[in-house]
């Protein structure tokens, strides 16, 4: 009887140091987004997942200090939040998606619109960066897509598709041959 209170004992003194340390893997979330070059596809968006992880493995090919991975949310709320908050500043969704993102329509009708603009496009999907992007990243990433070539299947400049989503300054920059902007 004495050791089955003793093991009880430990396991509520062990559920109580948990709950009171307040250990919270939130700065490690915070510490990796900022580490790596972070694109987001979702689950209720099949073709997406897929093709990131393409777009992820040409980057680290050709732009390896992005430190590119691929990261997908479940639902369409999950990613209309983590993207209009700025906390995942790109997003891969098919063109109708996009467009219902920016528009705060169809899926994302109960959730709201969110700012965006377009980096590139790959056949239906449009590769999304929030407005705060930095223009210099959006720069490299742009050029790395361009020097990627045929490994990018469907890659397609903004420039040559129909203009239904405003295009990131960056991306201009670099399609325009301007040089490469300075980090603000």
């Amino acid at each position: 009887m004495i050791k089955k209170n003793n093991f009880f004992k430990i396991v509520i003194f062990f559920l109580i140091y948990i709950l009171l340390s307040a250990h919270s893997p939130w700065g490690q979330y915070l510490a990796y987004r900022e580490q790596h070059l972070l694109i987001m596809s979702t689950r209720e968006d099949l073709p997406t997942y897929p093709y990131s992880k393409i777009l992820v493995e040409v980057l680290e090919e050709v732009l390896p200090e992005a430190s590119a991975r691929p990261a997908r949310a479940r639902t369409f709320k999950r990613v209309q939040s983590l993207f209009s908050t700025n906390q995942m500043p790109l997003v891969l969704l098919s063109k109708k998606n996009a467009i219902a993102l920016i528009n705060g329509e169809g899926p994302f009708n109960q959730y709201g619109s969110a700012d965006a603009e377009v980096v590139y496009f790959f056949d239906d999907l449009i590769l999304l960066a929030q407005p705060e992007f930095p223009n210099r990243f959006s720069w490299l990433l742009t050029e790395a897509i361009i020097k990627a070539g045929p490994k990018l299947p469907g890659a397609t400049s903004p420039l040559e598709n129909e203009k239904i989503i405003k295009i990131h300054p960056g991306t201009l920059m670099f399609l325009n041959n301007e040089q490469i902007p300075e980090l603000n």
